[in-house]
């Protein structure tokens, strides 16, 4: 614990003897010091606070009319552009005189110090933001923190203008060219339709036929026909069976057979030839001469007329016979039968043959349905991107009408102002530091002297140096002289003390006061 005590004495003691040296190596650091403080240029800093106002009144009452974006976004998108190449080129030849007669390479070099000394920065309250400028003149600070203002309010005014007409040359000539597409595929609609107008006139709305209404109509005819065929060949059928066990005549002395009506008919042929005229005649005034009734009372009195004359010119003259009448209505009712049913077997035919053409018109009207609706659906498309691209034009409209009123709003908050104070360097830190510096420089002066100057100043390092015993030390007596130059000269080291203070506070002064160029250099 003594040891370091001692070591500790003997280092002062020591750099107590060579403290005029310390002195003066003090007052040559710090004067050296603050005179590089001094010729440190200044850096001012010119700033203009902006605030950007996105809830404007019309947003809110055009929302849905117009088109929308993310403003937040745009904003961020602003201020990064705002440090690209052709912003920052703007503001150097706004700025600077010079600026016409750079080179490519001087002018991107001044783009990137330029860069380098612009800071944009979010002071915290919602769209409120900093564009400062740090440079060593202040009017050219002040210079450039308005054209970056300026820039960055006429480039969005001119994206908006611009964005709005591009916008509206794009839509125009999607418009332009849709219409011609809906032309054309309104011209091949129709063009198809009069290909196959026979499927689409027999549709309802301008359609196509429908496909399945013929083929059920066919097939409901030909199971009417096919009902009404079999019925007629039943009757027929009856009637035949009923014919095998009628005699085709009948005695002359037989009794008259019972009509219908209760009467005994007539056994003379001659009346039956009679009434199958008068029935004739009665027919042809409602029918023509083609009807079944008609052509089969025709047979009837041919065959009368064949019998009677049979019957005159034969050999038996005891029996004479006739028709039976009963024989002869039945036969009529048969051939009624057979016309009918060879009727109903031309319509089945008939409703079969539409059938199978129901099927192939069917089959027809499926390709045609499928190639309409092909082209219809490629027309509906066009059509609907028509008015889409139509109504977004619309808004597009509306929003070039509405403006900047609908636009983000810019508000200089403070405007960028000439500073009169550097923002840095930090003279007074920096001048404190030198101070400091300059007092550890002169006591380690003082130190080296004492250690590499050969002087003992204890008996301990006196022993560490020879490795000897020491016997003993003398003593120096101070005369009352030797006492009085000793303290002149601590009063001197003191006023040397005192004069590297003050030469400190003129220092202080000097940067601190109006007596600085902005360059701050001392007058």
């Amino acid at each position: 614990m003594q040891n370091w005590k001692l070591r500790l004495l003997g280092y002062s003691a020591g750099a107590w003897q060579f403290r005029w040296q310390g002195l003066a190596a003090a007052f040559l650091f710090c004067l050296a010091g603050w005179l590089g403080v001094a010729l440190i240029p200044n850096t001012f800093q010119s700033e203009a606070k902006v605030y950007i106002n996105t809830d404007t009144l019309l947003r809110p009452l055009l929302k849905g009319l117009t088109v929308t974006t993310d403003t937040d976004q745009e904003i961020a998108v602003m201020l990064r552009s705002l440090l690209a190449n052709p912003n920052l080129e703007r503001v150097i030849r706004a700025t600077d005189p010079t600026a016409g007669t750079m080179s490519g390479a001087r002018m991107q070099d001044a783009i990137d110090d330029l860069r380098e000394k612009v800071s944009l920065k979010n002071l915290g309250a919602a769209n409120l933001y900093s564009i400062a400028y740090r440079g060593p003149d202040p009017k050219y600070a002040q210079s450039v923190s308005q054209s970056l203002l300026s820039v960055l309010i006429d480039s969005n005014l001119g994206n908006q203008r611009r964005d709005s007409d591009n916008v509206q040359s794009f839509l125009d000539n999607q418009i332009a060219d849709y219409e011609q597409k809906l032309t054309q595929a309104d011209k091949l609609r129709a063009e198809f339709k009069s290909a196959h107008i026979n499927f689409f006139a027999a549709g309802s709305n301008g359609g196509p036929v429908e496909i399945g209404g013929g083929i059920v109509a066919a097939t409901a005819a030909v199971t009417q026909a096919q009902t009404a065929l079999s019925e007629a060949v039943a009757r027929r059928d009856s009637l035949r069976a009923q014919l095998k066990t009628t005699q085709a005549t009948l005695d002359v002395n037989a009794p008259a057979p019972m009509m219908s009506d209760g009467s005994q008919g007539s056994m003379g042929a001659a009346g039956q030839l009679a009434m199958a005229r008068n029935k004739l005649n009665d027919l042809k005034t409602r029918y023509t001469d083609d009807y079944p009734d008609v052509a089969n009372l025709k047979r009837l009195i041919e065959r009368l007329q064949s019998d009677i004359k049979n019957n005159v010119g034969g050999s038996d003259g005891n029996m004479q016979g006739i028709s039976n009448p009963t024989y002869v209505a039945i036969r009529t009712k048969l051939a009624d039968e057979e016309a009918e049913v060879a009727v109903d077997q031309n319509r089945l035919n008939d409703a079969q043959t539409r059938v199978g053409e129901a099927k192939q018109t069917a089959l027809e009207a499926i390709s045609v349905q499928r190639q309409y609706e092909d082209l219809n659906r490629d027309y509906q498309v066009l059509h609907q991107n028509y008015e889409q691209l139509v109504a977004r034009r619309e808004s597009a409209n509306i929003s070039e009408a509405a403006g900047g009123q609908q636009s983000a709003v810019f508000q200089v908050i403070d405007p960028p102002l000439r500073p009169d104070r550097p923002i840095a360097p930090n003279r007074l830190l920096f001048n404190a530091l030198v101070l400091l510096a300059g007092i550890a420089a002169g006591a380690g002066t003082a130190l080296a002297f004492s250690e590499f100057y050969g002087r003992f100043f204890n008996i301990e390092k006196l022993s560490e140096a020879f490795s000897v015993p020491v016997l003993g030390a003398i003593t120096a007596i101070q005369t009352t002289a030797d006492i009085m130059r000793q303290r002149r000269t601590n009063a001197i080291f003191a006023a040397g003390i005192g004069c590297l203070m003050l030469s400190y506070l003129v220092v202080l002064f000097l940067f601190h006061s109006r007596l600085a160029t902005p360059q701050g250099t001392i007058l």
